[in-house]
């Protein structure tokens, strides 16, 4: 029971940002989370695309996932999150349809609490680095890797999971 506490904290624990020379990784951490709150805010107020849909943001890269009832929905998602200023990337990995049974949703948490714990306990793992999301049993990854061994060993994780059915990295690899 101790063990899912500590999981379910780590996950609500905001992501800190990833520290570039010269940068602040808290000022960077609230500047994702206002990006985030500006493209949940453009869905809210053009249909509540904001409860079918999801975004992260990480380095003022959003990523958007969830399920749009059909395409011109899923192309009005990307194209209001695109008008939020600040976004140098956005990212659509939205799915057509509600393929999600409440199962579904339960078993995608457990995913990512999963692995979220493998990323925590491996010592050669930066695990803040990384936003991980779960739709439909695939795991999307964000962030970056210190090197291109490391975003490996977090693939190789993520692979290891039972009930995953794909990896999809958005991962940059530090230079």
């Amino acid at each position: 029971m101790a063990m899912l506490l500590a999981v379910g904290v780590a996950l609500a624990a905001p992501a800190i940002a990833q520290t570039d020379a010269g940068n602040n990784p808290a000022v960077a951490a609230l500047d994702d989370d206002g990006l985030r709150k500006a493209v949940e805010k453009r869905w809210r107020d053009n249909g509540g695309l904001d409860e079918r849909l999801r975004v992260e943001v990480r380095d003022s890269r959003a990523l958007l996932t969830g399920r749009a009832a059909n395409p011109d929905e899923r192309v009005n998602a990307v194209k209001l999150a695109w008008q939020v200023d600040g976004l140098k990337e956005v990212i659509n990995e939205i799915g057509i349809g509600d393929e999600s049974s409440l199962s579904d949703r339960t078993t995608d948490m457990w995913i990512t609490a999963q692995l979220r714990k493998d990323l925590m306990t491996d010592a050669e793992i930066t695990s803040g680095n990384y936003t991980i999301e779960t739709v439909n049993q695939v795991i999307y990854l964000m962030g970056r890797a210190r090197s291109p061994q490391e975003l490996e060993r977090v693939r190789n994780h993520a692979r290891e999971i039972a009930r995953v059915r794909r990896v999809v990295s958005h991962v940059q690899v530090s230079n």
